[in-house]
């Protein structure tokens, strides 16, 4: 009996084939995992900011933060992020501060909407609070920002001392839930003239689109000859949204 060997071009044939049907699996399996896995490296969900709140309530302390916030907010599409950046230093009051961490920024998928700092702080004779906050909100198709609301200086300068004690603008400002509050039931313990300097700066604007609340300052530094220096800009911006061009066929 004669045995016919089979033509090694047969092989040859199919394996090209097999080649290409594993490339597409692997092409199929890549797709999943870019759909359904974890997204490496994507950016954090904001979290309200909160620093120098209930510290060094000891006399002859300083304390000095920063915090400043760029949100961006697209009406149409929805899509936000926001970048944070902050710092915090501790030192002898009055002085150039000898202990900072920051600064430190961080970048977050969704918009920072709080900050909250410099509250219930150095409340000890001959303490002073140094503290500022920065916000800028973008909004894309967004309609135009009002006047910031603000409640500041409330219940704060008294118990004696070199008048006047508040050096504040605006001032009046008792705003109820106002979008910024700061600078509230603080200097209470006597002592300098314009101890308590606080300002919301001109031009300060907000939108229902886009809402920050900024609370600074409050219930701090009240001890004999203390002080506090804070300040606030809140800025709002109504961007543009893109015009989409009509296609052009032919």
């Amino acid at each position: 009996m004669t045995i016919v060997p089979v033509p090694a071009r047969a092989n040859r044939v199919h394996t090209p084939l097999r080649r290409v049907a594993i490339l597409v699996v692997s092409v199929f399996v890549a797709v999943l995992a870019l759909a359904f896995g974890p997204a490496g490296g994507a950016a954090f969900a904001a979290q309200p900011v909160a620093q120098c709140n209930n510290v060094d309530n000891t006399p002859g302390l300083g304390l000095t933060c920063d915090v400043t916030v760029t949100n961006n907010l697209n009406v149409a599409t929805g899509v936000e992020s926001s970048v944070v950046t902050i710092k915090e230093c501790h030192g002898p009051a009055n002085t150039v501060p000898s202990s900072c961490v920051g600064p430190t920024t961080t970048s977050y998928n969704t918009l920072t909407t709080s900050v909250n700092q410099c509250n219930d702080s150095e409340n000890g004779a001959g303490a002073s609070v140094i503290c500022k906050v920065q916000v800028i909100n973008n909004i894309t198709g967004g309609t135009s920002p009002t006047a910031a609301t603000i409640n500041q200086c409330v219940g704060s300068g008294t118990g004696g001392g070199t008048q006047s004690t508040l050096n504040c603008d605006p001032f009046p400002a008792t705003t109820s839930s106002a979008s910024v509050t700061q600078c509230n039931g603080s200097a209470n313990g006597g002592g300098a003239q314009n101890r308590v300097t606080c300002t919301v700066a001109t031009g300060a604007t907000e939108s229902a689109q886009l809402a920050v609340t900024i609370d600074q300052c409050n219930r701090s530094a009240n001890g004999g000859g203390a002080v506090v220096t804070c300040s606030t800009e809140l800025t709002t911006l109504a961007l543009e949204a893109a015009v989409k061009l009509p296609k052009v066929s032919g």
